[in-house]
């Protein structure tokens, strides 16, 4: 039998799997109204706060207090509040006090709910309840806002109910996306195939680039860890009409442009990173300068501090995917950089060059179709079906597989061979922890001077000397400075979705501290390092019978710090993108 805490009415038990979706009745234009509200109460999480609980389901002719009571709710999601201002969802720069919110919502009501009498002869009770009540449903209220905005991409809420406040959702789904695709999208799109294949003559390149533009696009709650440069010493070769198009793609509402990099790492820059897709031009980055290590965090990192005027300082997640062009030679990267992939669009069509007349017309006919909804739909279409190469990897370039002839000629100028080797073994071997004890090793291998010399470079690459307790005993260790580590496990993504490609995207990424070490920086130790030099007959992960076998997942990944919820409890069916708030009394485990 079903339970329910309503006495008013009984549920009748039923053979559901019997009932054809076809007979049962459309739902009348009241209850479809109160659907959508329903679905913007689950897309943004307060629906599972005691307060918004629903107990009656929508009657087919709603009373004029139940009408009062749903309009109220679909108010209230208009505005969030602050420090006695009222910001508006959906522009987070409007701050408008008590007097001018009182003239305005009338007004706002008048133009939302037309010809109704019953909003209009109560547009004051309405008014007066989401700007001054008080009770438990936060969905009836201008809720307090927490400060933070940023995109969370595929959800239609413009507010986001987390821990008691409400954030800001910058993300605008773009209105091509309503319109199916053209028969015929490849055709339709001809225009930019041409026109890309002119300004990036090399395959791999193109292929690259659609790479990377379409996983950002089929993953757009997720983000790369390096980002696409564009570079060309001469004018008009095409790097404008491209960004145009992504931000056609992205969505104009979703992109930040900017001139330079200092709108990135200045004070408040806010504002740009509560973007998904970020366009700097005329950027000028030196590698181990403030600004340039600061970008580094903002390409890699999954969390941004971030601060506006007139209010605190906050960390918001971030998911922002960066495409910098420039006119000059990146020669700033030093070479070493793994986390730019630079195409040189230099070719005879630029502005002064012998075939300006073919490759502006190519040109011109794309930036006249961007603005065709259409046109933007088919391409979308093309990159959402793509299939990714086999060598393209988001989370990780792959330097000697990937690199263009420009970013080889920056390595060899370089000449910090060392480095480069140094990031690629970090990369390949998931290491983010190396035991101080053991990099004596490191040295040697490296052909580094000293340990200084290696400490040196890994300051560089933003890591810090911490310590650690593991193996039953204290460790002094280098590890990044953004590692987290905490109840004697580390999270790290990228070795989660070696288990299973949606860990990281459930949030199963923390593992057993010891196991972790043993996993990455023993193996590595014993692989390129050991092997070529010193011997030992310590057990490794990779060994026969290793007691560090993780086929169960007794060592993780486990959901948090603290959960005994493991990603082999879980079935493949369960593991979706969106499936990132699990209770753990509806998850069967795995006996140990």
């Amino acid at each position: 039998m079903y339970e329910t805490d309503n006495e008013d009415f009984d549920l009748i038990e039923t053979e559901y799997e019997l009932i054809d979706e076809a007979d049962a009745p459309d739902p009348k234009k009241w209850q479809s109204y109160v659907l959508s509200l329903e679905e913007m109460d689950c897309a943004s999480g307060v629906c599972w706060h005691a307060g918004a609980k629903q107990k009656q389901p929508s009657p087919n002719k709603p009373t004029q207090e139940q009408k009062l009571s749903v309009v109220l709710r679909d108010v209230a999601s208009w505005f969030v509040q602050m420090e006695n201002k009222f910001i508006s969802t959906r522009n987070k720069d409007t701050r408008l006090g008590k007097a001018e919110m009182e003239k305005l919502l009338p007004q706002m009501l008048a133009d939302q709910f037309p010809d109704n009498d019953v909003v209009a002869q109560n547009s004051g009770k309405i008014t007066a309840s989401v700007m001054y009540g008080t009770g438990p449903d936060p969905r009836l209220t201008f809720g307090v806002y927490s400060g933070k905005a940023y995109p969370k991409p595929g959800n239609k809420s413009t507010r986001l109910f987390r821990n008691g406040m409400w954030d800001i959702n910058t993300w605008r789904s773009p209105t091509y996306r309503t319109l199916p695709p053209s028969v015929a999208s490849k055709e339709s799109t001809a225009d930019f195939d041409v026109m890309l294949e002119f300004a990036i003559p090399e395959q791999a390149q193109r292929d690259m680039l659609l790479d990377w533009v379409a996983w950002n696009l089929q993953n757009e709650g997720n983000k790369p860890t390096w980002a696409i440069m564009l570079y060309s010493e001469t004018k008009g070769t095409g790097k404008s009409t491209i960004a145009k198009v992504l931000t056609a793609l992205f969505g104009e509402a979703n992109t930040a442009l900017c001139n330079g990099i200092k709108p990135l790492t200045q004070r408040f820059a806010a504002d740009s990173l509560d973007r998904k897709l970020v366009v700097a031009e005329e950027v000028h980055i030196s590698s181990h300068s403030t600004e340039g290590n600061a970008l580094k965090d903002l390409i890699t990192n999954t969390s941004v501090s971030v601060e506006r005027k007139y209010q605190p300082t906050v960390i918001i997640p971030q998911h922002s995917c960066f495409v910098f062009m420039t006119n000059h030679k990146p020669l700033w990267l030093e070479g070493g950089e793994r986390r730019y992939y630079i195409i040189n669009m230099d070719h005879d069509g630029h502005s002064q060059g012998e075939r300006n007349e073919e490759f502006y017309a190519l040109a011109a006919a794309v930036n006249e179709q961007v603005d065709n909804p259409q046109f933007v739909r088919d391409i979308y279409q093309r990159l959402m079906t793509r299939e990714l190469s086999p060598e393209f990897d988001a989370k990780n370039m792959r330097f000697n597989d990937n690199a263009t002839p420009i970013m080889r000629e920056l390595q060899a100028i370089s000449g910090n061979e060392g480095e480069h080797v140094l990031q690629s073994l970090l990369d390949e071997y998931h290491v983010s922890i190396i035991p101080s004890e053991d990099m004596v090793d490191f040295v040697a291998y490296l052909k580094l001077r000293n340990a200084n010399s290696l400490r040196n470079i890994l300051s560089k690459l933003g890591w810090q000397s911490r310590r650690y307790r593991f193996a039953g005993a204290q460790h002094r260790v280098w590890c990044p400075k953004a590692l987290e580590v905490e109840n004697g496990r580390v999270s790290h993504p990228e070795l989660a979705n070696t288990y299973n490609g949606l860990a990281e995207a459930n949030d199963y990424t923390w593992f057993d501290l010891k196991f972790y070490v043993n996993t990455t920086w023993k193996k590595l130790h014993q692989d390129p390092l050991v092997r070529g030099g010193r011997k030992t007959t310590e057990e490794y992960s990779a060994s026969a019978g290793s007691p560090w076998d993780n086929s169960e997942g007794k060592y993780g990944p486990f959901l948090s710090s603290d959960s005994h919820l493991r990603l082999q409890a879980r079935t493949k069916d369960d593991l979706t993108l969106h499936d990132t708030h699990v209770n753990e009394a509806d998850v069967h485990y795995i006996k140990i």
